[in-house]
């Protein structure tokens, strides 16, 4: 092997090494961080495996982020006030159920252990977030006043 192709080697490799430990820094980070459970999503309703996920909740909403990725955005995610959980009709022999979330951008189904779908039911429930008024309500709307109807002007001298 040339000394060029050897570097060429040693470069990939290395780069495939970085990946691989900013991928397991980013899980170890989110799943030692309080509010956070790993489940595998999947999109309403389709019967496949899915992808696991790490769910990470706070006072403002559910986030789920791919646990195979280094991206650091969420896959998913829903503001507090809109959540909805269903949970499935029994669980499973391994201790999971599987929980139909309603409020992002499309319903997802996910597969959580019975634990932490216990402790996500309780988090939504538990009242309201700091900042967002009242619970499970949006916040109420002054009524425009309509242009045909307008209070004549005060001209001043």
């Amino acid at each position: 092997m040339s000394p060029g192709w050897s570097a060429l080697v040693a470069a990939v490799a290395a780069a495939v090494l970085v990946v691989a430990f900013m991928v397991w820094w980013r899980w170890r980070t989110l799943v030692r961080t309080p509010g956070t459970f790993t489940a595998r999503a999947r999109q309403a309703g389709q019967d496949r495996a899915g992808t696991l996920v790490i769910g990470r909740y706070d006072e403002a909403g559910l986030d789920l982020m791919t646990v195979w990725s280094i991206d650091p955005r969420p896959r998913w995610k829903a503001p507090r006030h809109q959540l909805r959980l269903r949970r499935g009709d029994r669980g499973r022999q391994d201790g999971s159920v599987v929980v139909r979330v309603d409020g992002g951008p499309s319903p997802i189904d996910l597969d959580i252990d019975s634990d932490a779908c216990s402790g996500l039911s309780a988090w939504i429930e538990a009242g309201p977030a700091v900042g967002f008024g009242t619970w499970r309500e949006l916040p109420a709307r002054r009524p425009r006043p309509s242009r045909g109807h307008r209070a004549p002007r005060r001209r001043t001298h």
